[in-house]
C-alpha cells in the first residue's frame, strides 16, 4: 500500500509545475488582449479628442474623459490587488487630462484659460510619449500621436 501511495503522490507532483506554467501563460494572454483593447480605445479616443478640440466642443472631449476613466479605474483597481499599470494605462490618464483641461479651458476666459490649456498641453506631451511607450506594448508600429497636441496648439 505505502508503494501506491508513493505514486499517486509523486505523479501528482508532477503536474504542478505544469498547472503553473499553464496558468502563468494564460495571465500573459490575457494580459496581452487586456492590452490590445486599451489600445484600440486609446487610439479611437485620441482622433475623437483632436475632432472635438477642432470643433470645439467642451460636451464630448468630458464625455471622452469620462470614457477613459474607466480604463484608469480599472488600472487603479490592478494596481491595489498587487497587480501592475501599463504604458497604456498611464497614456490614457493622460489623454483623459488633455480631455478635461481642454473642456474648461475652452469654456473658460483670460488667465484661467491659458492656465487650463498650458496644463493640457503638457498632457498632451505626455500623451504622445506614453502612447509611443503603448505602441511598442501593443506590438504595433510606432506612430508619432501628435493630432492631439497639433489640435490644442490650432486653438
Amino acid at each position: 500500500m505505502p508503494a501506491r501511495f508513493t505514486r499517486i503522490v509523486s505523479s501528482g507532483l508532477a503536474f504542478g509545475p505544469a498547472c503553473i506554467a499553464l496558468m502563468m501563460a494564460t495571465s500573459v494572454v490575457a494580459q496581452d488582449a487586456q492590452i490590445g483593447a486599451v489600445y484600440r480605445q486609446l487610439s479611437s479616443a485620441e482622433a475623437k479628442v483632436a475632432k472635438a478640440l477642432s470643433a470645439k466642443d467642451s460636451r464630448s472631449l468630458s464625455r471622452i474623459g469620462s470614457e477613459l476613466g474607466k480604463i484608469i479605474e480599472a488600472a487603479l483597481q490592478r494596481r491595489e490587488n498587487g497587480g501592475s499599470v501599463s504604458a497604456c494605462d498611464m497614456a490614457a490618464h493622460s489623454l483623459a487630462f488633455v480631455a478635461v483641461s481642454a473642456a474648461d479651458g475652452v469654456i473658460s476666459k483670460g488667465d484661467a484659460r491659458k492656465l487650463l490649456m498650458d496644463d493640457a498641453m503638457a498632457a498632451a506631451s505626455d500623451f504622445q510619449k506614453d502612447m509611443q511607450a503603448c505602441d511598442k506594448l501593443a506590438g504595433k508600429p510606432a506612430s508619432g500621436h501628435t493630432s492631439v497636441g497639433k489640435a490644442l496648439r490650432a486653438l
